[in-house]
């Protein structure tokens, strides 16, 4: 079986300044990838190019805005072949969690949550495509195994994120005949900063985190190590016929 090899790859990942996306970062990193990191928080993000380059020599080309602007998701996929002339691997990683329900009278939180769950990483996609026809490259979204049960208070989030599955699962045949794989990472709850994004406070987190556990068979939340574990696999050619799926890591939560 052919091994995780990045060396001679060029990958955007989204989301890269915490959680997942900057866990992934790092590993791709490790692994030899050429590496575009986007995030809106400018110090955790030079913290993760600094953490890459000590992995592999290699500075990143590292990114601060958000990708909800116009010509931001353009100035993402430009730059990147501007520096590296190429683009292998897109992850969209970058997402936000927000308390909301069809009682709240407003649309602002169900477009915002919308607009960078999914919209973005469609635009992304779209935008980079010409350039993975090239490379024969692939996309891995971020999903979530949220979408296949029910809390209250997450439906926006919830729809954004089984939008972006569905959007997966018709977007892979389409892209096939090009050599172009999608696949989707669903992970179950997972220690990152997206708990901001709902006004928990620092000290509130570990007890948050133990509420999800409850959720868990294992009685565990999921590491952002073991998630891009597997995004890192799904991006490489270990797999080269995982195309259209939805890869759920939680634990059998989703079943319980």
């Amino acid at each position: 079986m052919d091994k995780i090899d990045f060396n001679g790859k060029v990958a955007i990942i989204t989301g890269a300044s915490s959680g997942i996306g900057a866990a992934t970062a790092i590993l791709f990193a490790g692994f030899g990838a050429t590496l575009t990191l986007v995030g809106r928080n400018e110090p955790k993000l030079l913290k993760t190019a600094n953490e890459c380059a000590r992995k592999n020599n290699s500075v990143p080309l590292w990114l601060p805005l958000d990708l909800t602007h116009p010509g931001k998701c353009e100035t993402v996929v430009n730059k990147t072949v501007e520096m590296f002339g190429r683009i292998d691997i897109l992850v969209n990683c970058a997402g936000k969690l927000i308390m909301s329900s069809l009682f709240d009278e407003s649309m602002e939180m169900y477009d915002d949550v919308m607009n960078i769950n999914c919209r973005v990483p469609y635009h992304l996609s779209q935008l980079a495509l010409p350039h993975l026809i090239k490379t024969k490259g692939n996309i891995v979204n971020i999903g979530s195994s949220m979408s296949k049960r029910y809390k209250p208070g997450l439906l926006p989030y919830v729809i954004s994120k089984a939008a972006l599955e569905v959007f997966t699962k018709h977007a892979a045949p389409e892209l096939e005949c090009e050599g172009v794989r999608i696949n989707t990472i669903s992970p179950g709850p997972t220690r990152t900063n997206i708990l901001q994004n709902v006004n928990i406070t620092e000290d509130m987190k570990e007890h948050t985190y133990e509420y999800l556990a409850q959720d868990m068979p294992s009685g565990t939340v999921l590491e952002p190590q073991e998630v891009a574990m597997l995004i890192c696999l799904t991006a490489s050619n270990v797999f080269p016929n995982l195309n259209g799926s939805e890869l759920l890591i939680d634990g059998a939560a989703c079943m319980a």
